[in-house]
């Protein structure tokens, strides 16, 4: 990444506390070059009503916006042909490059084992990536069906969480499955009227994935939003599970 970045320049000033001396920053200058050119941008659009944000490391900070309601996709998350993070050898900080389309397919659905991330899916929750500016019907039409088959299938948990009368079981993306198809179920009702964190006490909007004080509302998207580790997001399921036996046994 160019070293006028903010990141670059955070990232040399940390390496230079823990060094205790300067740091010399090298970056490719022909690579340089080729990221200023215009053209060759990658866009990344949202059909769902979800906003993602992304975290890549030394690579930085990507929010993937939700689709607005009454919009066919979001505003783009805009990618150059180019895309660096940095990376030291000794003294020397030195970047990588990557092309564009491989961070956008790295945001949108990484791959497990894949050299930079693993992760969850975001196509599965109505992202894409394209070279279009403006995305074609076909893709819309696309991420929506694939954005749908997931969110038939959050309801059909629903409905058998419902049927066992485990309704703290019914996560937040249920919920936005729900009012996305106008299903006004009796637990969607009250999450709307939901104001107070279990957590703390106090008052929440509507949605988050986890709050200040540390209380998790959703842990599928803070899985995806690289809020908690996968040991953790495993951890609360097993205890979950754990909790439900012990009821269950109880009854």
């Amino acid at each position: 990444m160019p070293p006028s970045t903010p990141a670059a320049t955070h990232a040399s000033r940390e390496l230079e506390q823990k060094l205790d001396g300067p740091v010399i920053y090298a970056p490719d200058q022909a690579v340089q070059e080729a990221m200023r050119t215009k053209g060759g941008e990658i866009y990344i659009f949202n059909v769902g009503p979800i906003e993602h944000p992304v975290e890549k490391g030394s690579a930085g900070r990507y929010v993937v916006h939700a689709c607005a309601p009454g919009e066919e996709f979001s505003e783009p998350l805009v990618l150059p042909r180019l895309v660096g993070d940095s990376y030291v050898v000794e003294n020397e900080m030195k970047t990588h490059y990557v092309s564009g389309e491989f961070m956008a397919q790295d945001i949108v659905h990484p791959t497990i084992g894949a050299n930079w991330s693993f992760g969850q899916n975001l196509d599965d929750l109505g992202v894409f990536w394209t070279k279009n500016k403006q995305p074609k019907s076909e893709e819309l039409k696309a991420a929506r069906g694939k954005m749908e088959v997931t969110f038939r299938k959050l309801l059909a948990m629903a409905t058998t969480i419902e049927t066992n009368g485990n309704l703290n079981d019914i996560t937040p993306l249920m919920r936005i499955a729900a009012t996305y198809y106008g299903e006004d179920r009796p637990w969607n009702r009250m999450y709307r009227k939901l104001a107070e964190c279990p957590g703390c006490g106090e008052p929440v909007k509507a949605g988050i994935i986890k709050h200040a004080c540390g209380f998790i509302f959703d842990i599928d998207r803070a899985l995806m939003a690289n809020m908690i580790t996968p040991a953790l997001y495993k951890e609360i399921m097993d205890a979950r599970a754990a909790a439900e036996k012990k009821s269950a046994k109880q009854k």
